[in-house]
C-alpha cells in the first residue's frame, strides 16, 4: 500500500513540475499588445510633402558642398610647421562645373598647401585664384577631368525676416551636415559699393561651417557662412549680391583698395542732438580727424555730424564704415554733413586704408 502511495506521489509531483520544463523559447515570448506598429496609411500630410522638398533639396545640393583643409606655412625663424590657425578646417560650395569654388578668406589665410575634399569622398588639390579680406571672400580652383555639380546664385535683397533658411557645411571638421531656420535679420548692400550688413540666422552655424552656403527654400545660395556665435545657434552670412559683385573683378586679377575717411565717429546722443537742433535724432557724431587723412584734406571738422553718404542716411559709425569700406581708394563720395546748424555738401576722395591697427586707431 506504501508502494502504491509513494508511486501516486510520484506520477502528481511530476505533472506539477513538466510546465517549468517548457521550451526556453516559450517563456520569452512577449505578449501581444507590448507595441503597436505605425498604420502603414496611403493618407499624406502637409508635413510630410515639406519633408519630402527638404530631403530633395538636401539631395540636390549637398554634392555641391565641400570641405577645405589647409597645410600651414612654415614658420620661418625654426622651419617648424606653424599651429594651425582657427578656421583652417573650413566649407566652400562648387559655383562652375569647371571645379570653382567659394569660401570665407579667413579659411584659406597663410596656407601653404589647400586641400578639397568632395561629397564623394575624392580628395584633391586646389589652388587660390583670388581672395579679398574685407569682404572675407576667396575663389578656389580644382581640376577632376569631369563636370561638377554645382549651386545657383540667389538674390539676397529679396529676403524678408522669417523667411525659412539652410546651412550647409562641415562643422567640426567632420561630415557634411544640413541645418534648418530662419533669416533672423536680412543684411543691407548699398548700391554702387561693396559695403554690406551680414544676413543672420539662428540655422545652426559652427566651426568648421565658415564658407559654406546659406540657401532659401529653393536652394538657391543666398549668403557665405564666415562667423558663427560661441554656441552656434546664430549664423552670420556675406550677402551673395556683394560676391557677385566682386568675384568678376577679382578673376581678371584686379587688386582691390579699399576706401578710407580717417575719423573717429560716435553715435548721436539725445542731448547733443537737442544741442544741435537734431529732430528727429539722426546722424554720426564726428569725435575727432585723423591727421593728413582724406577727412582732414577735404575739410571735415570735429563735431561735425554725417547725415548721409552718397545720399543714403546714415544713423550710426557703422552704417559709414561699411559704406566707405565698400568703395575703393580714389572713389569721390558725397557727404551731407551739419555744421553748426548749416548744411553743408562736400565732395571727399577716399584715401586707401592702413594696414596697421595703429594707424587706423590714430
Amino acid at each position: 500500500m506504501h508502494r502504491t502511495l509513494r508511486a501516486r506521489f510520484f506520477g502528481f509531483a511530476l505533472l506539477i513540475l513538466l510546465p517549468a520544463a517548457a521550451p526556453a523559447n516559450e517563456l520569452i515570448t512577449p505578449p501581444p499588445a507590448i507595441w503597436r506598429d505605425a498604420p502603414q496609411s496611403e493618407t499624406e500630410s502637409e508635413l510630410d510633402r515639406v519633408s519630402r522638398a527638404y530631403v530633395r533639396l538636401a539631395n540636390d545640393a549637398r554634392p555641391a558642398v565641400v570641405q577645405i583643409r589647409v597645410v600651414p606655412q612654415s614658420d620661418s625663424k625654426t622651419g617648424l610647421k606653424a599651429q594651425q590657425p582657427q578656421g583652417s578646417r573650413g566649407s566652400g560650395f562648387i559655383i562652375h562645373p569647371d571645379g570653382y569654388i567659394l569660401t570665407a578668406q579667413h579659411v584659406v589665410d597663410k596656407a601653404k598647401e589647400i586641400e578639397v575634399r568632395l561629397a564623394d569622398l575624392q580628395r584633391v588639390p586646389a589652388k587660390l585664384i583670388a581672395a579679398d579680406s574685407q569682404v572675407d571672400l576667396a575663389l578656389l580652383k580644382i581640376d577632376t577631368g569631369r563636370a561638377l555639380p554645382v549651386l545657383s546664385l540667389g538674390d539676397s535683397d529679396s529676403i524678408r525676416v522669417g523667411e525659412l533658411a539652410v546651412v550647409f557645411g562641415y562643422p567640426f571638421g567632420r561630415e557634411s551636415s544640413m541645418s534648418l531656420g530662419i533669416i533672423s535679420r536680412a543684411g543691407r548692400t548699398y548700391e554702387d559699393s561693396a559695403g554690406y550688413d551680414l544676413i543672420q540666422t539662428d540655422a545652426g552655424a559652427y566651426a568648421g561651417g565658415s564658407g559654406g552656403p546659406l540657401l532659401n527654400p529653393k536652394g538657391h545660395v543666398i549668403g557665405m557662412i564666415t562667423m558663427a556665435s560661441e554656441r552656434g545657434s546664430m549664423g552670420f552670412a556675406t550677402p551673395i549680391n556683394v560676391i557677385k559683385r566682386i568675384v568678376p573683378r577679382l578673376m581678371t586679377g584686379h587688386k582691390l583698395v579699399w576706401g578710407w575717411l580717417g575719423l573717429q565717429m560716435a553715435e548721436v546722443s539725445l542731448d547733443q542732438a537737442k544741442s544741435l537742433g537734431l529732430s528727429p535724432v539722426k546722424g554720426v557724431l564726428v569725435n575727432s580727424v585723423l591727421p593728413g587723412q582724406s577727412a582732414e584734406r577735404s575739410g571735415i571738422r570735429s563735431q561735425d555730424v554725417i547725415l548721409s553718404v552718397n545720399d543714403t542716411r546714415v544713423d550710426s559709425p557703422r552704417d559709414v564704415l561699411r559704406m566707405i569700406g565698400g568703395l575703393e581708394a580714389g572713389r569721390v563720395v558725397k557727404l551731407t554733413i551739419l555744421r553748426k546748424g548749416q548744411t553743408l555738401q562736400l565732395s571727399v576722395p577716399l584715401g586707401q586704408k592702413p594696414e596697421s591697427q595703429k594707424e587706423i586707431e590714430g
